[in-house]
Protein backbone atom coordinates (compact mmCIF):
# COMPACT_ATOMS: atom_id res chain seq x y z
CA UNK A 1 0.00 0.00 0.00
CA UNK A 2 1.42 3.42 -0.98
CA UNK A 3 1.99 6.08 1.65
CA UNK A 4 -0.62 8.88 1.78
CA UNK A 5 0.48 12.14 0.21
CA UNK A 6 1.61 14.89 2.59
CA UNK A 7 0.19 17.54 0.22
CA UNK A 8 -2.99 17.78 -1.81
CA UNK A 9 -3.30 20.56 -4.39
CA UNK A 10 -6.79 21.34 -5.65
CA UNK A 11 -8.41 24.13 -7.66
CA UNK A 12 -11.89 25.61 -7.51
CA UNK A 13 -13.08 28.76 -9.26
CA UNK A 14 -9.51 29.78 -10.02
CA UNK A 15 -8.28 29.41 -6.43
CA UNK A 16 -5.61 26.82 -5.69
CA UNK A 17 -5.71 25.20 -2.25
CA UNK A 18 -2.67 23.43 -0.85
CA UNK A 19 -3.60 21.21 2.08
CA UNK A 20 -0.76 19.87 4.21
CA UNK A 21 -1.56 16.54 5.87
CA UNK A 22 1.80 15.05 6.84
CA UNK A 23 2.15 12.81 9.91
CA UNK A 24 2.95 14.32 13.29
CA UNK A 25 0.92 17.50 12.75
CA UNK A 26 2.85 18.36 9.61
CA UNK A 27 6.25 17.65 11.12
CA UNK A 28 8.76 18.69 8.48
CA UNK A 29 10.87 15.60 7.94
CA UNK A 30 13.12 14.88 5.00
CA UNK A 31 10.18 13.22 3.24
CA UNK A 32 8.02 16.30 3.91
CA UNK A 33 10.57 18.59 2.26
CA UNK A 34 10.87 16.29 -0.76
CA UNK A 35 7.11 16.41 -1.32
CA UNK A 36 7.07 20.15 -0.61
CA UNK A 37 9.63 20.72 -3.35
CA UNK A 38 7.58 18.71 -5.83
CA UNK A 39 4.31 20.49 -5.06
CA UNK A 40 5.94 23.93 -5.20
CA UNK A 41 7.20 23.08 -8.68
CA UNK A 42 3.60 22.26 -9.61
CA UNK A 43 2.44 25.61 -8.24
CA UNK A 44 5.20 27.42 -10.09
CA UNK A 45 4.04 25.77 -13.31
CA UNK A 46 0.38 26.57 -12.64
CA UNK A 47 1.25 30.21 -11.98
CA UNK A 48 2.01 30.68 -15.68
CA UNK A 49 -1.45 29.47 -16.70
CA UNK A 50 -4.40 31.86 -17.12
CA UNK A 51 -7.29 31.91 -14.70
CA UNK A 52 -5.49 31.31 -11.39
CA UNK A 53 -6.60 34.00 -8.92
CA UNK A 54 -4.93 32.92 -5.70
CA UNK A 55 -3.39 30.23 -3.51
CA UNK A 56 -4.52 29.21 -0.03
CA UNK A 57 -2.18 27.16 2.18
CA UNK A 58 -3.62 25.36 5.19
CA UNK A 59 -3.14 22.42 7.51
CA UNK A 60 -5.39 19.45 6.94
CA UNK A 61 -5.81 18.76 10.65
CA UNK A 62 -5.78 20.80 13.82
CA UNK A 63 -2.36 22.36 13.23
CA UNK A 64 -0.75 24.32 10.40
CA UNK A 65 2.68 22.81 11.13
CA UNK A 66 4.80 22.02 14.18
CA UNK A 67 7.93 22.83 12.18
CA UNK A 68 11.05 20.96 11.15
CA UNK A 69 12.25 17.68 12.60
CA UNK A 70 15.25 18.86 14.64
CA UNK A 71 16.99 15.48 14.41
CA UNK A 72 16.65 15.52 10.61
CA UNK A 73 18.10 19.05 10.52
CA UNK A 74 21.08 17.91 12.56
CA UNK A 75 21.70 14.96 10.27
CA UNK A 76 21.55 17.15 7.16
CA UNK A 77 23.92 19.70 8.69
CA UNK A 78 26.40 16.91 9.39
CA UNK A 79 26.15 15.65 5.79
CA UNK A 80 26.33 19.10 4.21
CA UNK A 81 28.43 21.35 6.46
CA UNK A 82 28.82 25.06 5.76
CA UNK A 83 32.35 25.66 4.48
CA UNK A 84 32.41 29.26 5.63
CA UNK A 85 31.83 30.61 2.13
CA UNK A 86 29.13 28.66 0.26
CA UNK A 87 25.82 27.47 1.63
CA UNK A 88 24.90 23.88 0.73
CA UNK A 89 23.02 23.77 -2.62
CA UNK A 90 20.13 21.83 -1.08
CA UNK A 91 19.58 24.60 1.47
CA UNK A 92 19.64 27.30 -1.22
CA UNK A 93 17.10 25.35 -3.25
CA UNK A 94 14.87 24.85 -0.20
CA UNK A 95 15.00 28.53 0.72
CA UNK A 96 14.10 29.53 -2.83
CA UNK A 97 11.00 27.32 -2.68
CA UNK A 98 9.86 29.16 0.46
CA UNK A 99 10.63 32.73 -0.57
CA UNK A 100 9.34 32.38 -4.15
CA UNK A 101 5.77 32.41 -2.77
CA UNK A 102 6.02 36.21 -2.53
CA UNK A 103 6.84 36.48 -6.24
CA UNK A 104 3.75 34.63 -7.46
CA UNK A 105 1.43 36.75 -9.64
CA UNK A 106 -1.58 36.17 -7.39
CA UNK A 107 -2.19 36.51 -3.64
CA UNK A 108 -0.93 33.69 -1.41
CA UNK A 109 -2.87 33.35 1.86
CA UNK A 110 -1.89 31.08 4.74
CA UNK A 111 -4.76 30.03 7.00
CA UNK A 112 -3.09 29.52 10.37
CA UNK A 113 -4.61 27.11 12.86
CA UNK A 114 -3.17 25.45 15.95
CA UNK A 115 0.62 25.43 16.07
CA UNK A 116 2.43 27.31 13.31
CA UNK A 117 6.04 27.24 14.40
CA UNK A 118 9.59 26.97 13.11
CA UNK A 119 9.85 26.22 9.42
CA UNK A 120 6.06 26.00 9.36
CA UNK A 121 5.86 29.67 10.32
CA UNK A 122 8.32 30.44 7.52
CA UNK A 123 5.79 29.13 5.00
CA UNK A 124 3.25 31.48 6.56
CA UNK A 125 5.45 34.59 6.67
CA UNK A 126 6.59 34.03 3.09
CA UNK A 127 2.93 34.16 2.03
CA UNK A 128 1.48 37.55 1.19
CA UNK A 129 -1.21 37.27 3.88
CA UNK A 130 -1.82 35.36 7.12
CA UNK A 131 -5.29 34.74 8.51
CA UNK A 132 -5.10 33.43 12.08
CA UNK A 133 -7.91 31.53 13.70
CA UNK A 134 -8.19 32.32 17.39
CA UNK A 135 -6.82 28.94 18.49
CA UNK A 136 -3.49 29.56 16.75
CA UNK A 137 -0.09 29.85 18.39
CA UNK A 138 2.83 31.00 16.28
CA UNK A 139 6.55 31.37 16.79
CA UNK A 140 10.08 30.63 15.71
CA UNK A 141 11.67 28.50 18.47
CA UNK A 142 14.81 27.65 16.48
CA UNK A 143 17.01 29.74 18.80
CA UNK A 144 16.21 27.39 21.68
CA UNK A 145 17.97 24.67 19.66
CA UNK A 146 20.96 26.86 18.86
CA UNK A 147 19.95 27.74 15.28
CA UNK A 148 18.11 30.58 13.53
CA UNK A 149 15.26 30.59 10.98
CA UNK A 150 17.03 30.16 7.64
CA UNK A 151 14.25 30.00 5.03
CA UNK A 152 13.46 33.70 4.81
CA UNK A 153 11.77 33.90 8.19
CA UNK A 154 14.02 36.49 9.83
CA UNK A 155 13.88 39.10 7.07
CA UNK A 156 10.15 38.67 6.50
CA UNK A 157 9.34 38.85 10.24
CA UNK A 158 11.28 42.14 10.42
CA UNK A 159 9.25 43.42 7.46
CA UNK A 160 5.96 42.45 9.10
CA UNK A 161 6.59 43.24 12.77
CA UNK A 162 9.49 45.69 12.86
CA UNK A 163 13.01 45.12 14.12
CA UNK A 164 12.31 45.19 17.86
CA UNK A 165 9.40 42.74 17.84
CA UNK A 166 11.12 40.47 15.30
CA UNK A 167 14.27 40.35 17.43
CA UNK A 168 12.21 39.35 20.45
CA UNK A 169 10.29 36.66 18.60
CA UNK A 170 13.33 35.13 16.93
CA UNK A 171 15.78 35.30 19.83
CA UNK A 172 13.37 34.29 22.60
CA UNK A 173 11.72 31.47 20.66
CA UNK A 174 8.46 32.24 22.46
CA UNK A 175 5.12 31.09 21.09
CA UNK A 176 2.50 33.81 20.91
CA UNK A 177 -1.29 33.57 20.63
CA UNK A 178 -3.17 34.71 17.55
CA UNK A 179 -4.27 37.96 19.19
CA UNK A 180 -0.66 38.95 19.91
CA UNK A 181 0.39 37.95 16.39
CA UNK A 182 -2.29 40.28 15.04
CA UNK A 183 -1.28 43.14 17.34
CA UNK A 184 2.35 42.82 16.21
CA UNK A 185 1.44 42.79 12.52
CA UNK A 186 2.41 39.14 11.99
CA UNK A 187 -1.22 38.25 11.28
CA UNK A 188 -3.31 40.31 8.89
CA UNK A 189 -6.75 39.06 9.93
CA UNK A 190 -8.21 37.29 12.96
CA UNK A 191 -11.25 35.05 12.82
CA UNK A 192 -13.07 32.41 14.82
CA UNK A 193 -12.24 28.72 14.58
CA UNK A 194 -13.09 27.08 11.24
CA UNK A 195 -13.70 30.45 9.60
CA UNK A 196 -10.20 31.04 8.20
CA UNK A 197 -10.64 29.31 4.86
CA UNK A 198 -13.82 31.22 4.04
CA UNK A 199 -12.09 34.50 4.93
CA UNK A 200 -9.18 33.59 2.65
CA UNK A 201 -11.54 32.95 -0.26
CA UNK A 202 -13.30 36.25 0.47
CA UNK A 203 -9.98 38.13 0.48
CA UNK A 204 -8.84 36.58 -2.81
CA UNK A 205 -12.23 37.27 -4.39
CA UNK A 206 -11.98 40.93 -3.32
CA UNK A 207 -8.42 41.33 -4.61
CA UNK A 208 -9.17 39.72 -7.97
CA UNK A 209 -12.21 41.97 -8.32
CA UNK A 210 -10.27 45.16 -7.54
CA UNK A 211 -6.82 44.47 -8.98
CA UNK A 212 -6.25 43.42 -12.57
CA UNK A 213 -2.53 42.65 -12.17
CA UNK A 214 -1.58 41.61 -8.64
CA UNK A 215 1.91 42.37 -7.37
CA UNK A 216 3.30 41.23 -4.05
CA UNK A 217 4.67 44.73 -3.53
CA UNK A 218 1.06 45.96 -3.22
CA UNK A 219 -0.05 43.49 -0.56
CA UNK A 220 -0.24 46.08 2.24
CA UNK A 221 -2.10 48.69 0.24
CA UNK A 222 -4.62 46.12 -0.98
CA UNK A 223 -5.19 44.84 2.55
CA UNK A 224 -5.88 48.36 3.82
CA UNK A 225 -8.35 48.98 1.01
CA UNK A 226 -10.06 45.66 1.73
CA UNK A 227 -10.43 46.52 5.40
CA UNK A 228 -11.54 50.09 4.68
CA UNK A 229 -14.42 48.77 2.60
CA UNK A 230 -15.95 47.22 5.67
CA UNK A 231 -14.43 43.75 6.00
CA UNK A 232 -14.48 42.52 9.58
CA UNK A 233 -11.07 42.09 11.26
Amino acid sequence: MSEPLSFVLTEEAGILTLTMSAPGNNLMTGAFFQEYEAVMEQIQSRSTQPGIRGLIIRGGGRHFSVGADVDALGERSAREPFDGVHLPPSHCRQKQLFTFLRSLPFPVVSVVTGFCIGSGSEIAVNSHYRICEKNARVGQPESTFGILPALGGVARTIELCGMSAAYRLVMSGELIPAETAYALGWADLLCDKKQGYARAVELIDWISGHCENFSGADWGQLLRQYLNEGANT
